[in-house]
């Protein structure tokens, strides 16, 4: 039996569909996109990260929760290893880099994540960590998306803000975590899915 080419045009385009799942999820956690969140899941999908582990349901609830005061998140990936195993099975591991603000009321979602460790300035604490998706990715009804989920936690950094930390300027366009982003409504105003 002959063995199927990884990088047919079939498969570059899985390979493709699969790389904007990732992205879609990004995205998502960082805007505060609940169903988008969801929906980079199957129903039945499931998420180790280590202090949660658990449905995908229960997933998104728990970032709910821990999100709620932080004020910034940035998940960058990189290094998307795509094996498939299967013509609708792939195992993807993915490098991701997060950057994310914990102001002093967000002590106890920093702590989650750090150890235990909390910062020790007033202005709070900015946490950045080298981690790594391992994802079991399964196409259904032509659709890929996660299956089950263990985040791999390679290296993490905390520093304290200082009180002279950079401030938004008047006119600088800033992100938001919610649907009035910059990105969302632009999404809207050229027709685009809206969250």
């Amino acid at each position: 039996m002959e063995k199927e080419d990884p990088y047919s045009p079939a498969r570059i385009a899985d390979r493709m569909k699969i790389q904007d799942a990732l992205y879609r999820w990004c995205r998502s956690v960082d805007r505060l996109d609940y169903k988008g969140m969801r929906e980079a899941f199957h129903p039945d999908g499931m998420d180790n990260h280590g202090i949660f582990n658990g449905s995908a349901d229960g997933l998104v609830e728990w970032i709910r929760d821990r999100h709620k005061n932080i004020p910034f998140s940035m998940h960058s990936i990189s290094n998307i290893l795509i094996e498939f195993a299967g013509p609708d099975l792939a195992l993807v591991e993915t490098y991701i880099r997060t950057v994310q603000r914990y102001p002093a009321d967000a002590m106890a979602s920093l702590a989650q994540l750090s150890g235990g460790k909390v910062g020790t300035s007033e202005f709070g604490s900015d946490l950045m960590t080298c981690s790594r998706y391992l994802d079991r990715f399964e196409r259904r009804s032509g659709e890929w998306r996660i299956h089950r989920r263990t985040v791999i936690q390679d290296w993490k950094q905390m520093v304290d803000v200082a009180p002279n930390a950079p401030q938004p300027l008047p006119g600088w366009t800033v992100g938001r975590r919610d649907s009035e982003d910059p990105v969302f409504k632009a999404r809207r105003e050229l027709g685009l899915e809206s969250v």
